[in-house]
């Protein structure tokens, strides 16, 4: 019998139960008739954890060498699939998209992978390495599944899934926070005109060199 949960690994699975892990079970509470039931993880301790209230399943990797991510339906707890990456050690954090059968993950040492992974197709979309990097936080834009809110200790990046066709690609952005005044430093750029944009959605942006005059 377990008890207790983590202060950062909880979520809505629907409108009145939350669940969260706790040592090798996913627990389940009903906050209306506090009834609780529980999944155990036949492999041994729970890992990362993401529960989707929307499409009402939950995403949990095992604490063992080459660590699995399992998907899994509530109220009916059936396994849908198992996700094989190539993880060594551990998953850190796992994120649900809000639209979309898609599911972000992020390994630990040695490899730092941030992976996107279509989990009903059971296909990993793209992958991209940050050696070193220990992140704290992943989200998808509520709004548009194709990009993702990656926090660690020090930076803040958004990732951009670029796609053409069947093919996936991740896109870095970091972005530019405030120093510890408020006071964004704003930073010459002598390759690139100053009304550079960061994202440029509407066309390339050109180097100071390549302009020729023309509005």
């Amino acid at each position: 019998w377990v008890q207790g949960f983590s202060k950062k690994n909880f979520g809505f699975i629907n409108n009145q139960t939350v669940c969260y892990p706790c040592g090798n079970y996913i627990l389940f509470l009903d906050i209306e008739t506090k009834k609780t039931t529980m999944l155990q993880c036949q492999t041994g301790r729970v890992g990362a954890f993401a529960a989707n209230g929307n499409s009402q399943v939950l995403a949990f990797s095992d604490q063992k060498l080459n660590p699995i991510i399992y998907i899994y339906t509530f109220p009916e707890l059936n396994k849908l699939t198992e996700l094989k990456g190539s993880a060594q050690l551990d998953y850190t954090l796992l994120a649900f998209s809000f639209t979309g059968p898609y599911l972000a993950s992020y390994s630990s040492i040695p490899e730092f992978v941030l992976s996107v992974w279509n989990w009903q197709e059971n296909i990993l979309l793209c992958s991209a390495s940050q050696p070193g990097v220990t992140a704290t936080s992943l989200s998808f834009n509520p709004m548009n599944w194709q990009q993702l809110c990656f926090v660690n200790e020090s930076s803040v990046t958004v990732w951009h899934i670029e796609r053409n066709n069947d093919e996936h690609h991740l896109t870095r952005n970091p972005v530019k926070l405030p120093d510890g005044q408020g006071s964004v430093s704003s930073r010459k750029d002598l390759f690139f005109p100053v009304s550079r944009s960061e994202d440029p959605y509407h066309g390339p942006d050109l180097p100071v060199s390549a302009i020729a005059g023309l509005v």
